[in-house]
């Protein structure tokens, strides 16, 4: 053998011993680094940089911890998924949150137990978007249209159905169109779609670029319907659209809002959640800079629409911080 390749050879078996030492160290010290999975959306919605950003927190200032945001088809799989500990943490829009809790609904018969809360990250109010050409100046106009609904069994299409049942219509009543929340965007444009029920917080980047088209225009609920879903999903309250929030809506557009929820499975420990709770409220600025949903996110809020059981390291932080006794 040349002397070149028996060099080679031995700087190979060094570095092999030396890799071999330090990964045993470091499991015998217990200090390997772990994942902490979120699951989020697809990656036209507001979840996946949501969960994204707090990855980043987790990664960056969680010690032993690496976040790692992954895309899945919304909340109500998020839900399945912490129920089978395929994630550890996940973001779940509150009315999807009591039907996976309670077993109706999408999740009829089938509760997941699991699920405990940490904090609301953002309010989405319910933008009813319709193309103008569609004929539709009602939502119980919406009969027979092409209804965006996102992926199939998702938070959207949920939450979908839970506001036109207030107007009477089922599922049966229109053309349900699945897809990602970026198609269902482009659907709008390109006339595949004539409505989307989107839950977002006011001034989406989303919804600002197709009002700002003049070609679709945001319905506004009735009282009695609001009232009648907030009596039926009181994870829901009253909200309004401001006159001007976004071109060419010149009037206030009443509607209902639901919560966007961090959650995790009841295993995950509670120094572990203590600490991820503590990193996300110590670093907002931080978060805020990522996404500016990130803006109501505070711990007098972190509570609202959080229909389950707080996970006690969260319990723990807001107990610490003061927000619940």
């Amino acid at each position: 053998m040349k002397k070149s390749s028996l060099i080679g050879l031995v700087l190979l078996l060094v570095m092999s011993l030396l890799l071999s030492a330090c990964s045993s160290s470091s499991e015998a010290n217990g200090s390997e680094e772990k994942f902490l999975r979120i699951g989020t959306a697809s990656m036209g919605g507001n979840f996946f940089p949501l969960g994204s950003a707090i990855s980043t927190i987790i990664s960056d200032h969680v010690d032993g911890f690496v976040g790692s945001a992954q895309a899945t088809g919304g909340s109500a799989e998020n839900a399945n998924f912490l129920g089978t500990k395929e994630v550890e943490l996940a973001l779940v829009q509150s009315g999807t949150l009591r039907e996976a809790t309670t077993g109706t609904g999408a999740f009829e018969g089938r509760k997941i137990e699991n699920m405990r809360g940490l904090t609301s990250i953002y309010f989405n109010e319910f933008h009813i978007l319709v193309r103008k050409d569609a004929g539709i100046n009602s939502i119980e106009d919406i009969k027979g249209k092409k209804v965006a609904v996102g992926p199939a069994a998702s938070g959207i299409e949920i939450n979908t159905n839970q506001l036109l049942e207030q107007y009477g219509i089922t599922p049966d009543d229109y053309k349900a169109v699945h897809g990602t929340r970026q198609e269902a965007t482009d659907g709008l444009q390109t006339g595949q779609v004539d409505v989307h029920i989107y839950g977002t917080g006011v001034g989406s980047a989303q919804v600002s670029e197709l009002l700002r088209t003049g070609e679709v225009k945001l319905l506004p609920m009735s009282q009695e319907a609001i009232d009648k879903m907030i009596e039926e999903y009181p994870d829901f309250g009253t909200a309004v659209i401001p006159t001007g929030t976004y071109e060419n809506q010149e009037e206030d557009i009443p509607t209902v809002a639901g919560s966007s929820v961090l959650v995790a499975h009841d295993e995950v420990d509670e120094e572990v959640v203590y600490s991820v709770m503590k990193q996300l409220y110590e670093n907002k600025e931080d978060l805020i800079s990522a996404h500016q949903y990130f803006k109501q996110m505070n711990t007098e809020t972190a509570t609202n629409g959080m229909v389950v059981e707080l996970h006690p390291g969260a319990e723990k932080y807001l107990k610490e911080v003061g927000a619940i006794k």
